[in-house]
């Protein structure tokens, strides 16, 4: 992932099994970041989170499947993903507020495609937020 979405050709370790630098937008601060060992892959919709709301029913080939899905997948400060940890929208947004609308766009869509089920009052809330976050 690290070599397929970087914005420069990704500079590898001699033996090439391991990215060392390249070029990267990290969509929640909007910063560019260069060296690999700075960054983390994120789940947008964080494996715990997922498990909460529907995923300790699946296969393993289901799980792995989500895991991996790019769609769900995103390169970021390893700061960010540690202050986001297992939370969703309604408790940890990204810092970049030209990110926030798609983040959570992304986060339904994730959500629905593995048909994740919220609870009612998360649903209430995250129609809240999407309304005042995504304003046309």
């Amino acid at each position: 992932m690290l070599i397929a979405r970087s914005l420069r050709p990704a500079e590898l370790r001699t033996d090439g099994c391991l990215v060392l630098r390249g070029s990267w937008i990290d969509p929640y601060s909007a910063e560019l970041q260069r060296q690999a060992s700075e960054v983390d892959i994120d789940h947008l919709v964080p494996l715990k989170f997922a498990w909460d709301h529907g995923a300790w029913d699946w296969t393993a080939d289901k799980m792995a499947q989500f895991a991996n899905d790019p769609t769900n997948l995103v390169i970021t400060q390893k700061s960010l993903n540690r202050s986001k940890g297992s939370d969703g929208p309604l408790n940890w947004l990204p810092p970049n507020d030209g990110f926030k609308c798609a983040y959570l766009e992304r986060f339904l869509l994730v959500l629905e495609r593995y048909s994740l089920v919220l609870l009612r009052d998360e649903l209430d809330k995250f129609s809240l937020l999407r309304a005042n976050i995504c304003v046309e």
